[in-house]
């Protein structure tokens, strides 16, 4: 497993290093932590809030992906009437907008 010290320069002054976590190309490096500045190609930007970065683990892709046991469960099952009743507003729709039209130009 890789450590602390694979994703951090021995650098103590600012600089644009490879992105540790593999999401852009380069990360700004303050000289103590990784920063949220990143840059790709040539447009600098910032990564999005909240996520918070984790170091790439290379050895995560070893073997076969572990089965997902503790996934959450949709919130509510949508009807099978749903796409009819869809269908139904949008004929209605439809059918007003033909009989507005007949009724301006008559």
């Amino acid at each position: 497993m890789a450590s602390k010290d694979d994703y951090q320069s021995d650098k103590r002054s600012g600089n644009w290093e490879p992105d540790p976590y593999h999401r852009h190309e380069q990360r700004w490096w303050s000289g103590v932590r990784w920063s949220e500045k990143v840059r790709t190609g040539r447009s600098t930007m910032i990564d999005p809030p909240g996520v918070a970065p984790r170091p790439f683990d290379r050895n995560s892709y070893d073997g076969p992906a572990t089965p997902i046991s503790d996934a959450r469960q949709p919130l509510r099952n949508i009807s099978r009437y749903v796409p009819n009743l869809l269908l139904l507003g949008f004929l209605l729709l439809l059918a007003t907008f033909v009989l507005t039209l007949i009724a301006v130009f008559n």
